[in-house]
């Protein structure tokens, strides 16, 4: 029960913003997270390294390294690829990931895909409410998420329990008109054009240090060899940082700031699955924009995990 009170504590008094374009989110003085932002790429490392997250400004690739585990996700011209592969040399002692047998073992850490989307819309506050400049190409909007911590409490032994842990969230919003955004002189959002002839690809994308507190309820099949389980719950969220990318023809630029972002999130969530394979879903109690700062949207993701561990 500590360690539960503890990811409330840790919440509300880890993040702290260094000076220039890094982020880093401190434990008891040690760094769990942190993110640097440089002009030809950002770099996330997450404990010590352990999960490394590539995303190159110049390339369509984004690289994520879990142990020994490479992942890359390729945004085609329509279409999103993942292609996963297991590195040879790696010192196991850093790199292998454990799973220790306990009472309960629930289900949060791992690799996670989704797609995402705005349930409601709201642009009343514009002159033209009916452009909604927000529109998505749904199919490569995605949501990657890298849950690198969890914490069980058991309430029935294998059975029943409370989850909780850590996680880095990505949300891409990929726009289906040739726009961007940027906040205006009266610091509201606006949208901006984008030269449509040589017009390839724009985006929204947001990051979040994720905390989840999820009931879990298990349930034995194949005589007690596998497990289906069902979970519900509120999944917190702590915004590290968002940016614009356009990309047109060969040329790609990229804009950060925080484009009135809610510096908080909280969705409700759910999943179900078999083993170490589930489906889940998330919508959001939050909007997406600050009040009165932006459109009236309600995120929601539907998605799966790809990779346990």
């Amino acid at each position: 029960m500590k360690k539960f009170i503890l990811l409330f504590t840790i919440v509300l008094v880890a993040a702290q913003i260094q000076a220039q374009d890094t982020t880093s989110v401190k434990v008891l003085k040690k760094n769990i997270v942190t993110v640097n932002e440089e002009p030809n790429k950002t770099e996330v490392s997450i404990m010590n390294d352990k999960i490394n997250i590539q995303d190159n400004n110049f390339s369509d690739t984004t690289t994520i390294r879990v142990g020994r585990r490479n992942i890359e996700i390729i945004e085609g011209g329509s279409k999103t690829y993942v292609n996963m592969t297991k590195a040879i040399d790696s010192d196991d002692n850093e790199c292998t990931w454990r799973r220790y047998k306990k009472k309960f073992n629930g289900h949060w850490s791992g690799f996670e895909i989704g797609v995402n989307g705005f349930y409601d819309t709201n642009y009343s506050m514009y002159d033209d409410p009916t452009n909604e400049f927000m529109d998505l190409n749904q199919s490569a909007s995605l949501e990657v998420n890298l849950n690198f911590v969890e914490y069980n409490i058991t309430l029935v032994p294998q059975r029943l329990g409370i989850v909780s842990g850590f996680g880095l969230q990505y949300n891409n919003y990929k726009f289906d008109n040739p726009v961007t955004i940027d906040k205006g002189d009266d610091g509201i959002i606006e949208w901006l054009p984008v030269d449509d002839s040589n017009f390839k690809k724009s985006k929204l994308t947001v990051s979040y240090l994720t905390l989840p507190i999820m009931l879990e309820w298990q349930i034995p099949v194949n005589d007690h060899s596998n497990y289906f389980f069902i979970s519900g719950g509120m999944v917190g969220g702590l915004n590290l940082g968002s940016h614009t990318k356009i990309k047109a023809n060969s040329s790609k630029s990229k804009d950060k700031g925080s484009f009135n972002i809610n510096p908080f999130k909280y969705s409700v969530i759910g999943r179900i699955g078999l083993r170490d394979f589930s489906v889940y879903a998330t919508y959001s109690l939050s909007d997406l924009f600050k009040d009165n700062k932006g459109p009236e949207l309600t995120p929601f993701t539907i998605g799966i995990c790809l990779v346990n561990f």
